[in-house]
């Protein structure tokens, strides 16, 4: 075989294990590929001949940047055949096979490939070494750890410094290392260099993004973006989805949100992602029925898609809408039963059908699917709660915490974990990490009351209730009585007084609760206690709604007030 025939046959091979890779024929693709890289090479000598004289025998290709001269075009042409067998290794899940062959390649896209091989090679070790996602909590254990990394490391520190600090993808690998090896700082900022390099791409984003711990932490890099990146109208665009997605992430709700979905909207009318961003802004802002819309709308354009409808599953569940749940279930399922979401979604439906053991093991079979499926661990904990199995629960929260520490729901889960075990300091730390991270949510405020409460720190506990009647979207009041039942605590009985009559007074606003009738019995009371006998009969004599004990009361009361009166 001459060395034009060589050069033609391999060619014709490569182009057809291409064509097989774009079909999703791996085997055949590596197949074809191995054959290419078996050739029996002629020499150096005789190969750089005919490229003088025939360059396109070549047929570099778009995947390779255009070599200066002969040497580096042949150089180019044997690494591409390499780079296209290991990616075929890589794609059959090789992946050791695929560093293995490219060990003698020294172009980016070989460097890149080979290394990012043995990053997900070491990380499904280390998986097997932990007996899985299921075993210990192994994130805090250097013993259990992707044994690749160091070697990674040291690789991409020695590239040439123009190579690496030039390349937006090797970058990009570099800061996800880092990340994995709790380099937080220095990850975050090789990861900001990759994009302003390139910022299209979305993968380094999300990195990026689950690296920040809190909002202001994401918005110093919004602020550095804004002045890196070129004013393009295409870069612009990458930044207003991550912004958005920060925005998403960390539970905000301003108008610039609003701003930013317009924009995007307008320029990708279709695009599936936006609108599920659109629907879990809904969702964080306790929108449930328009959520819910929006998730409709996403399944009749996209049905097939999967993504986040594990969330819509929480809002049918907390809608208690069970045959839609139901619905959702058997419609995942048929779609692909082995997806992480379509086995918390049918673990949602067994917890709405209080079939907590159920609902556990699908859950389970979520982190078995993906190790990093947050809402699972998060949805475990509760399901061990409604078990009492408070330790269970514990530990679930904090994998969740551990795989995500933006999530207020784990923290959240954890304080009340805590709290059922009357450890309130714990329960306290960990309702404020829970605040901190959404906080103009008056749940988060109550839960930090009850325990300063419990801890006899009453003016602090004062404070907290008053931010959660502040942050209330309406006049809640339970929350009323509970601050003026506190001030009787420190003795200031006027405060209280006036804090009963705004809960009474409520009544007229709104409707009779429990609330209102305590309050107004309290009011009774006092009024009694001042010889106000006709206030206090018109007061007691109007408490109809409550439990039995203040129904009794309050008829005693009246009763009194009334022989006082006929005197």
């Amino acid at each position: 075989m001459n060395v034009e025939q060589y050069f033609h046959l391999s060619s014709i091979l490569r182009q057809n294990a291409i064509l097989l890779e774009e079909l999703s024929f791996y085997q055949g693709s590596k197949w074809l590929l191995e054959a290419v890289n078996s050739m029996q090479q002629p020499s150096t000598e005789d190969q750089l001949m005919v490229v003088r004289e025939a360059p396109h025998l070549l047929k570099l290709g778009k995947e390779s940047s255009s070599p200066s001269n002969e040497e580096e075009m042949l150089l180019a042409y044997h690494e591409t055949n390499k780079i296209k067998l290991a990616k075929t290794y890589f794609d059959c899940k090789e992946y050791d096979r695929a560093a293995h062959v490219l060990k003698d390649c020294h172009s980016w896209k070989a460097t890149f490939i080979k290394l990012y091989s043995m990053y997900i090679s070491g990380d499904k070790r280390k998986e097997e070494e932990s007996d899985g996602i299921l075993g210990q909590n192994n994130s805090n254990n250097n013993f259990y750890c992707n044994k690749n990394i160091p070697v990674i490391v040291k690789e991409l520190e020695t590239l040439e410094h123009p190579n690496l600090n030039s390349n937006s993808h090797l970058l990009c690998l570099y800061g996800i290392v880092l990340l994995e090896n709790k380099n937080s700082t220095k990850g975050q900022e090789v990861l900001f260099k990759s994009l302003v390099l390139n910022p299209f791409n979305w993968s380094c984003w999300l990195e990026l993004l689950s690296s920040f711990t809190s909002f202001s932490e994401a918005t110093v890099y919004l602020s550095k973006f804004h002045k890196a990146l070129q004013n393009a109208f295409e870069y612009k665009i990458m930044l207003l989805f991550f912004r958005l997605t920060v925005n998403q992430v960390f539970f905000q709700s301003s108008e610039e949100i609003n701003s930013d979905l317009a924009t995007l909207s307008a320029i990708f009318p279709c695009f599936s992602y936006l609108n599920a961003q659109k629907a879990l802004i809904a969702y964080n802002m306790l929108d449930y029925n328009n959520a819910e819309i929006l998730f409709d709308q996403i399944l009749l354009s996209d049905p097939l898609r999967l993504d986040d409808l594990d969330t819509y599953s929480n809002i049918l569940y907390v809608m208690e809408k069970d045959s839609k749940l139901s619905f959702l279930a058997q419609f995942a399922s048929k779609i692909d039963k082995f997806r992480p979401e379509t086995c918390c979604i049918v673990a949602n439906y067994y917890s709405l059908k209080f079939e907590h053991e159920k609902a556990i093991m699908y859950y389970k079979r979520a982190l078995t699917l993906n190790k990093n499926c947050l809402s699972a661990w998060t949805l475990m904990g509760h399901e061990f709660v409604e078990l009492k199995n408070s330790h269970a629960a514990i530990e679930s929260y904090r994998r969740a915490v551990d795989t995500n520490n933006k999530d207020f729901r784990a923290w959240y889960g954890l304080g009340q974990a805590y709290e059922v075990l009357d450890m309130h300091l714990y329960s306290l730390y960990y309702y404020q990490r829970a605040c901190s991270l959404k906080p103009l949510d008056k749940r988060m405020w109550q839960a930090i009351g009850n325990c300063y409460e419990k801890l006899g720190e009453t003016k602090e506990s004062v404070k907290c209730y008053q931010k959660a009647l502040k942050i209330s979207t309406v006049v809640d009041t339970q929350l009323l009585y509970k601050i003026g039942t506190l001030y009787e605590v420190l003795n200031d009985i006027k405060t209280t007084y006036n804090y009963m009559k705004l809960c009474f007074e409520e009544e007229y606003n709104q409707e009779v609760t429990e609330d209102t009738s305590k309050a107004k019995l309290w009011l009774a009371r006092y009024e009694s206690q001042q010889g106000n006998w006709s206030f206090t009969y018109k007061l007691a004599s109007d408490i109809s709604y409550g439990n039995s004990n203040i129904i009794e009361e309050a008829r005693a009361l009246a009763r009194e007030a009334r022989l006082k009166l006929d005197r």
